[in-house]
């Protein structure tokens, strides 16, 4: 791929989340294919931005005024400064921007689609159906977004499925953990209602009780809206902190996951989940609930896959795992097979120039 092809990324934050962290990866894997890069973002002063620059990425704020038209306008102006082959989004709600950015200026245009495609149409009401049909083309992480897509009318020649990746180089956790005193239980996420954390405190205070002389430790990696809630229904639930530890936000999670020997989903709807690659890459068995992509992703050889909201599933999928150090390694093995055979980012190195190079020769 030729070094002289420019692609501008268009992102409406650099927060710590899923679709951020896949935007790093894409950054790099186009960096190692000598593809030029650079960031256009609604938002500044946010985590990955040190991460992206490190890169010698540029990124620039064009999110100054709230105004949606006066921010489409400095993107056009950006754009008209210093021109681009490719304009990508990297967040549904972006997607109008992107492709009306595009046709404007006749850049070709790609648009993300990061989670099932319903719930984002839903969230984002009359506009959800120009997000997905203004840009050129459609980027979609999950297989079940993919189809759903096709069915509303997208043509298969307009967008393309991408599995998310992680690091390829993917750590060991500490020794054999099933032999550990300590079984540590953990949930990654966003504190919000579609993550559904409360039934993980809830789940934390059931297995303590049913099973006091089990050491159990139960973990909340991330931050949230949700998070005064929780600790207070923690402390109703009587979970004292060294049941119950709420971690925030931690910018090591590596040193999180080793020391996991289980992790628990709770969320409504996902895409392709970055949590549960993560903990996979890191030989941990999962528990998740069956939504979105995760299906494509996880199933009884690596995992339990439970139904939304359904606590009674959560908690004796929860227990057998618990009981069984055997099982949680076979599985945690057999996860981390996956990932590496399957989410490497070698595969977008690969993958996104072609599309790319396809692209530029059909326009």
């Amino acid at each position: 791929m030729s070094c002289n092809l420019k692609v501008c990324f268009l992102v409406g934050t650099l927060g710590r989340g899923g679709a951020e962290k896949q935007l790093l990866f894409m950054l790099k894997a186009l960096r190692n294919q000598n593809i030029n890069c650079r960031v256009l973002c609604l938002t500044k002063g946010e985590s990955y931005e040190k991460e992206i620059s490190s890169l010698n990425i540029p990124i620039e704020w064009v999110g100054k005024s709230k105004n949606r038209f006066s921010r489409l306008l400095n993107i056009i102006k950006n754009l008209r400064k210093e021109p681009s082959d490719i304009l990508q989004s990297s967040h549904f709600f972006t997607n109008i921007y992107a492709g009306i950015a595009g046709k404007t200026l006749n850049i070709l245009s790609i648009g993300a689609i990061r989670s099932d495609l319903f719930s984002e149409m839903k969230m984002h009401g009359y506009l959800g159906k120009w997000q997905v049909s203004l840009p050129s083309f459609l980027i979609t992480n999950s297989k079940i977004a993919y189809r759903r897509a096709i069915d509303k009318g997208i043509s298969p020649n307009n967008i393309e499925f991408v599995q998310n990746v992680v690091d390829a180089d993917f750590p060991i956790r500490n020794g054999d953990n099933s032999n550990k005193k300590t079984i540590r239980v953990l949930f990654v996420g966003r504190l919000d209602k579609n993550k559904c954390p409360e039934q993980f405190v809830k789940l934390a205070s059931k297995l303590t009780n049913k099973f006091p002389d089990i050491p159990i430790k139960f973990q909340i990696a991330g931050d949230g809206i949700l998070r005064t809630d929780l600790e207070n229904l923690s402390e109703k639930l009587k979970l004292s902190s060294k049941k119950l530890e709420f971690l925030g936000v931690c910018n090591n999670m590596a040193e999180i996951y080793k020391q996991a020997d289980l992790l628990i989903s709770t969320s409504k709807r996902e895409g392709t989940s970055n949590v549960l690659l993560e903990a996979m890459a890191f030989a941990i068995p999962v528990i998740a609930t069956n939504v979105g992509g995760t299906p494509e992703i996880l199933n009884e050889n690596c995992g339990v896959l439970v139904e939304p909201e359904n606590e009674k599933e959560l908690y004796e999928a929860s227990k057998k795992l618990i009981l069984d150090g055997q099982l949680r390694e076979r599985l945690g093995r057999n996860g981390r097979k996956y990932v590496e055979d399957n989410h490497s980012v070698k595969n977008l190195e690969l993958q996104l120039p072609k599309i790319y190079t396809d692209l530029l020769n059909k326009k």
